[in-house]
């Protein structure tokens, strides 16, 4: 399923606010639902509020704050070649309005197997943070509230990290790896146990361990595949082998210096937080044909890593439809502008969407392109930063340089350059130049 259209009449600072989230004409998908879509505006314009209505619809929580204000809300939405139309109503519950009725269980049949929602807030780390600082369980108390767990969340199609159990959702989508830790443990219980009686035994024991892992890769090593193409730019790796020192071994990943040193959670980065909990499900779930929203996608992650991290997304979840909320330049810079709704309040206070082409909407009449600007420019066109810097020190520093190169002019007339007034002129001329970023090769050349 892919959202292709958003229609609201009257919600909050929207008012009859329609967005097109289709390919434009010209493009080789045009009408077709966008693969990715990039929510960007100032503060306060909804860009959340966007995610959280696709939210509720899809899993059908209506919380308080809603109330019966999400009336009028229209959702259309591509399962495939069928196209439905999902309207939220003012009604006690939600409203499932299906223009064009399908089977009864159309929507059950179609994510067979598959997730219909994922969804990471921007305050995903502060959800998870209570539960893995928390003291460790024993073993068996782990052992039977994971199997409860996974009997509990088993059909599990909906997987939102602000609303939901966390633990439980971890336990869902860790399933194979703790299973697989929880085998290896019992293997090296039995090779303890085995040495205990006889050399013999404990090396019978050990061979079966053998063979089981040749069987049996471990998929925490698949994992680690993925995530180490980032966390290696942070100097560190997933920790693909198992101390069983505590119960903690069995509670999340863990992660090691390059060196093999071994990382706590609580001396994590928040931007190696950011990239486990984000990156870890949509490698691990089914995303095929599913809804994926992130809230501020930036948290915490160095401009170097911001700048590739949608790839990485997008080629976790090839199969699905990603929703980024950001207030990032360098974010936004890896969508084409027909994939980006930028969010703008008009002299009403209501919110409108900023157009980026002239006349219809085809690929060639679009005049901003994210892709192709500076980030300096991309700041001032397209999140409409009226200033290029921080203007009382920059305009301080351009009348200081213009004072001093006059100064160089006139040194440089009367042959007076290499005098050591001229000397220190030009080493002050060259500081200052530094600080504004700018080139003097053509300066040292003359």
């Amino acid at each position: 399923m892919k959202i292709s259209q958003i229609d609201i009449k009257d919600y909050n600072q929207f008012k009859n606010l329609t967005l097109d989230l289709t390919y434009p004409k010209g493009h080789k998908k045009e009408g077709k639902p966008l693969d990715k879509i990039c929510f960007l505006g100032q503060s306060g314009t909804g860009k959340t509020s966007l995610l959280n209505v696709i939210r509720a619809t899809l899993t059908g929580n209506l919380t308080i704050e809603h109330n019966y204000d999400l009336q009028g809300i229209l959702i259309t939405a591509y399962f495939k070649e069928f196209k439905s139309i999902i309207k939220i109503s003012n009604e006690d519950d939600i409203l499932w309005d299906w223009k064009t009725l399908p089977p009864q269980n159309f929507l059950e049949k179609f994510y067979l197997g598959k997730n219909k929602l994922i969804s990471f807030p921007a305050e995903i780390i502060t959800n998870i943070n209570q539960i893995l600082q928390e003291k460790p369980l024993s073993f068996e108390s782990h052992f039977k509230i994971e199997k409860f767990e996974q009997e509990q969340y088993k059909d599990k199609q909906i997987f939102d990290f602000e609303n939901d159990n966390v633990l439980a959702i971890w336990n869902d989508i860790l399933t194979d790896i703790n299973a697989y830790k929880i085998k290896e443990l019992k293997y090296s219980q039995q090779i303890t146990k085995a040495l205990g009686i006889s050399a013999d035994e404990g090396g019978r024991a050990f061979e079966n361990y053998k063979r089981w892992k040749k069987e049996n890769p471990n998929p925490l090593e698949e994992l680690a595949q993925q995530l180490n193409l980032i966390l290696n730019k942070f100097s560190l790796a997933v920790k693909t082998s198992f101390d069983f020192k505590s119960a903690d071994d069995l509670k999340f990943i863990e992660i090691q210096s390059i060196d093999g040193k071994d990382i706590p959670y609580s001396g994590w980065s928040t931007g190696t937080k950011q990239i486990i909990l984000t990156m870890t499900p949509l490698f691990k779930l089914n995303t095929e044909d599913s809804i994926i929203l992130l809230d501020e996608p930036e948290r915490s992650l160095y401009p170097d890593i911001q700048y590739e991290i949608i790839n990485y997304y997008t080629g976790l979840a090839p199969k699905a439809q990603l929703l980024f909320a950001t207030h990032s330049p360098i974010i936004a810079s890896a969508f084409e502008p027909w994939e980006i709704v930028e969010l703008k309040f008009n002299n009403q206070g209501t919110v409108y969407q900023e157009k980026y082409y002239e006349g219809e909407r085809h690929v060639d009449n679009y005049f901003i392109d994210p892709r192709y600007l500076r980030w300096d420019v991309i700041l001032m066109r397209v999140f409409d930063l009226a200033v290029e810097g921080n203007e009382k020190f920059r305009n301080k520093a351009l009348t200081q340089a213009a004072r001093l190169e006059t100064i160089l002019s006139k040194l440089k007339a009367e042959n007076k350059i290499d005098t050591e007034e001229g000397q220190k002129i030009w080493a002050d001329y060259k500081k200052l130049a530094t600080k504004l970023a700018w080139r003097l090769d053509e300066y040292e050349e003359d």
